[in-house]
C-alpha cells in the first residue's frame, strides 16, 4: 500500500507529553505500545483482543476514539521485533526462540492494533512505525545479530502486517545503521535522524522514494542545544538533501516524500521543551513546503 501525504508535513513518532500530543493535527500520532520480555512470552502471543491488553493499549483506545470520523492517515508505533528479541535473549532465551516469540508479539499485537484503527477510524490509512532503538548500534562488529539475522526478522513482520491490509509499515532508528539491508526489508517509511548518513545508501535510498517510500527525517535534534531558531536545522538538512540530489536522487521527490519529525521520542521532555522542538519541526516543515513547491515552479511540474 502507498500512502499519500501532502508535502510539508510534521510529525511525531514514539513518545510525547500527553498535553501536547495534539499539536500536529495533520498526522496525528498515538501513544507508542511499548512491549517487553513479559508481554512476549505472556498472553500477548495468544488470542487477548487489543482491547483487554490494559498494559499496552491504554493510550492509543481514547486517542482513536477522539480521532473518530478521520479519514485521513494516522501514525501507530510499537516496539520493533529486533529490539525485543534483544531484550529475550538477555533475559536468557535462545537465539532461535527469541526470534520466535520477539516475530510472534510484535505481528500480533501490531495487528490487532491495526485491527482497531480500522474498526474505530474505517477508511483512515495507518501508517505503522516499528521502533528499532537497538538497531542505532547495530553496525558495530560485537552487535549479536548479524545483518541476515536482522533482515529476515524484519522481512517476516512487515510482510505478515502488510498482507491485505491497509497499512504501511515503517520503521524507525535513531541512530546509525546498515541502510541499504534495512530498506530491503519491504518497508514504506524509513525513520532517521539526519545525521545517520542516510547518504551511504543513496541509491537505495532513491529506488525506495522512487517506489513510493516515505522519509521521516529527525531534522530536530533531542540530544544538542537547538539555538533561537530553525535556521541552523535547516542548512543541515538543506545540505544532505543537496548531497543525495548529486548523487542522483530526485529533488522534487526527494521533498515530496519526506516528513519532518524530531530525531526522537518526547517522552523524557518537560511540556515545554516538547512544545519547542514542536514548534521547529513544524518550521522546518514549512521550509519544506515552500521550497517543494519552487522546485514544481522550476521544473513546470
Amino acid at each position: 500500500m502507498r500512502i499519500e501525504l501532502p508535502a510539508g508535513l510534521a510529525a511525531v513518532i514514539g513518545a510525547l507529553p500527553i498535553s501536547v500530543r495534539d499539536r500536529l493535527p495533520k498526522l496525528p500520532s498515538a501513544p507508542p505500545v511499548v512491549l517487553n520480555a513479559s508481554d512476549a512470552v505472556g498472553n500477548l502471543i495468544g488470542n487477548t483482543p487489543i482491547e483487554e491488553m490494559s498494559a499496552v493499549a491504554s493510550g492509543v483506545i481514547p486517542f482513536l476514539r477522539r480521532l473518530r470520523g478521520r479519514q485521513d492517515p494516522v501514525l501507530l508505533s510499537v516496539t520493533g521485533p529486533v529490539t525485543l528479541d534483544l531484550e529475550l535473549r538477555r533475559g536468557g532465551s535462545s537465539d532461535i526462540e527469541a526470534g520466535r516469540l520477539a516475530m510472534t508479539a510484535v505481528e500480533r499485537v501490531a495487528g490487532r492494533l491495526v485491527e482497531l484503527t480500522a474498526r474505530l477510524l474505517p477508511g483512515a490509512p495507518v501508517l505503522l512505525f516499528l521502533q528499532e532503538p537497538a538497531l542505532a548500534h547495530s553496525m558495530h562488529p560485537t552487535f549479536p545479530m548479524s545483518p541476515d539475522e536482522i533482515e529476515d526478522l524484519l522481512t517476516g513482520v512487515v510482510d505478515e502486517l502488510t498482507i491485505d491490509s491497509d497499512v504501511v509499515v515503517g520503521l524507525q532508528v535513531d541512530g546509525r545503521a546498515d541502510w541499504a539491508s534495512l530498506l530491503r526489508t519491504g518497508i514504506g517509511a524509513l525513520a532517521a535522524p539526519v545525521t545517520a548518513q542516510l547518504e551511504t545508501a543513496a541509491v537505495e535510498l532513491g529506488r525506495f522514494l522512487e517506489s513510493g517510500g516515505i522519509v521521516a527525517w529527525g531534522a530536530v535534534p533531542v540530544d544538542e542545544p537547538l539555538g533561537q531558531s530553525a535556521e541552523r536545522l535547516w542548512r543541515r538538512l538543506s545540505d544532505l538533501w543537496c548531497e543525495l540530489t548529486r548523487l542522483g536522487i530526485d529533488p522534487l521527490l526527494l521533498r515530496e516524500r519526506s516528513i519532518i519529525t524530531p530525531a526522537a521520542g518526547l517522552g523524557n521532555f518537560g511540556i515545554g521543551q516538547a512544545e519547542r522542538i514542536l514548534t521547529l519541526a513544524e518550521d522546518l516543515a514549512t521550509r519544506v513546503l515552500h521550497q517543494t513547491l519552487g522546485v514544481r515552479l522550476s521544473i513546470g511540474a
